[in-house]
């Protein structure tokens, strides 16, 4: 980043062209990580929006908290301060790994509907075995119907 002087002790900063591509880059990447299945994304949490209070969310937007692990927002609503992302299941799913635990997997919750049922390639832990969602909208326990077991 180029540096320019101004009076006064102001400085203005000039992004030069190494600037700009990494933040090209980084638009690029974005784009690209809201493709990705709910697995994979979750590895990459850091690329979709911080969840902030006060803020409208719809059903189904990924959002990621300030360490980068990625949640899925279960229903409509706006934000608030007091209803953190990591207590309140009614309103955030969280999408299992993440960079920095690669091979942590959320235990499985009851969902309480289709806002907040499982998707194909969900992976839970359930009765301590491994389990990937065979179908969307899954709101069965996993040994009972629309799972497979993974091997560890």
């Amino acid at each position: 980043m180029r540096t320019i002087y101004q009076g006064r002790g102001r400085i203005l900063y000039q992004p030069d062209r190494g600037d700009r591509e990494r933040e090209a880059a980084l638009v690029l990447a974005r784009r690209q990580a809201r493709t990705l299945p709910d697995s994979e994304a979750a590895e990459v949490g850091a690329l979709f929006p911080e969840w902030e209070p006060g803020t409208a969310y719809t059903a189904g937007e990924r959002i990621s908290d300030r360490e980068g692990r990625l949640y899925r927002v279960a229903q409509d609503h706006v934000s608030q301060a007091d209803w953190p992302m990591d207590q309140v299941p009614a309103l955030y799913v969280p999408l299992g790994t993440t960079a920095e635990e690669p091979e942590a997997v959320p235990e499985w919750r009851q969902p309480t509907g289709g806002h907040d049922a499982y998707q194909t390639g969900d992976r839970v832990l359930y009765q301590g075995k491994l389990y990937e969602s065979t179908m969307d909208g899954n709101v069965w326990a996993p040994d009972t119907y629309g799972w497979r077991e993974i091997e560890r």
